[in-house]
């Protein structure tokens, strides 16, 4: 996989109105879908967006998510103490599309909310400012935090075509510093000194859409800040990387594999070249089953501990043991 070095200055070629496919470094400009989505049934039927964000510490993770669809919203955090092995909140939402909004970009002007009942979350990322910050209030979950770029090394951009002519965007950043607090089960974490990051995507989607992702945060054998982003179906290889000295390297594309009837067994996660060797090994998971007839999907999303080795030509062996991530698996017809 290539990654070009500059973005592009738009998502759609200004002749042609064709997407500029490739993988990028750098954020990607505002995500606009053109004629593709002029049509409103298009638009209800296959216009996807969601918000994600990750946090890691040594005493827990946390995820939290915004999701909007044509025709439906949803949102859901957890919170996960590394120490113990065990969930102190996982709380989900699901609202009319109304209840969400997210906005065109995952970077400056960045703007994703959620708000239903007494459920609310954001994040935001005003333009000319530098840090993102984050607000989530549920049953058993209050986190407010401010997610800082300035250190961090540069973010992911991935424009991929998908079948019948449709495409999906997505921006990816990680080892954000992190500040703040968070009150899970009762009990009140600093997040001073956590690290985080996060997945924008925005995409006109297939009606079936399947994949297997891991994401993890935090620092190799040797102490170095590392960031890991695998997945297997939707775009594949073209946003497997990892983020090392600063720099984001690509990565052979991966199979990760597991025992279905077992989530919280331990994953697998492997290149064919042997490039990629690791495994997963899950403490808690957060699930959501649907099925309203055309409408029905399958999601976990495991939090855990990645352990083995990553080959890079040109680097020595990069060696991970208990780095903080999540896997997911995801089967929907939406």
């Amino acid at each position: 996989m290539q990654i070009h070095r500059t973005p592009p200055e738009a998502i759609l070629d200004p002749t042609t109105q064709r997407p500029r496919f490739g993988t990028y470094l750098g954020g990607l400009p505002p995500v606009v879908f053109g004629a593709a989505a002029k049509n409103p049934l298009t638009r209800v039927r296959r216009e996807k967006r969601w918000f994600y964000v990750a946090l890691a510490s040594d005493e827990l993770i946390c995820a939290a998510a915004i999701i909007r669809l044509g025709y439906a919203a949803n949102a859901f955090a957890f919170v996960v103490d590394r120490r113990e092995g065990r969930t102190l909140c996982d709380e989900t939402s699901k609202g009319p599309p109304f209840s969400a909004f997210i906005g065109d970009s995952g970077g400056e002007g960045c703007l994703a909310s959620y708000h239903l009942g007494g459920n609310h979350l954001s994040v935001s990322r005003p333009v000319g400012q530098s840090d993102y910050v984050i607000d989530v209030r549920m049953q058993g979950l209050e986190l407010q935090a401010r997610l800082g770029t300035t250190q961090a090394p540069p973010a992911l951009g991935v424009v991929a075509a998908l079948r019948e002519g449709l495409f999906s965007t997505t921006e990816k950043r990680a080892l954000l510093s992190a500040s703040g607090s968070l009150v899970a089960g009762g009990r009140k974490f600093s997040l001073d000194g956590a690290i985080a990051g996060y997945d924008f995507t925005a995409g006109l989607l297939e009606r079936h859409t399947a994949w297997r992702w891991g994401f993890g945060l935090g620092r190799t054998s040797e102490g170095k800040p590392i960031a890991l982003n695998l997945t297997e179906g939707f775009v594949g290889d073209r946003e497997c990387v990892v983020w090392i000295d600063g720099e984001v390297v690509p990565l052979s594309a991966v199979r990760i594999s597991f025992d279905r009837e077992r989530p919280l067994s331990s994953w697998q996660v492997r290149a064919p070249d042997d490039s990629v060797d690791l495994h997963f090994t899950p403490s808690a998971l957060h699930a959501e089953r649907h099925d309203l007839g055309l409408v029905r999907s399958r999601f976990l999303q495991l939090a855990g501990e990645f352990s083995g080795r990553i080959l890079v030509p040109g680097r020595e062996p990069i060696r991970v043991e208990r780095l903080a991530g999540v896997t997911e698996d995801q089967d929907t017809y939406w």
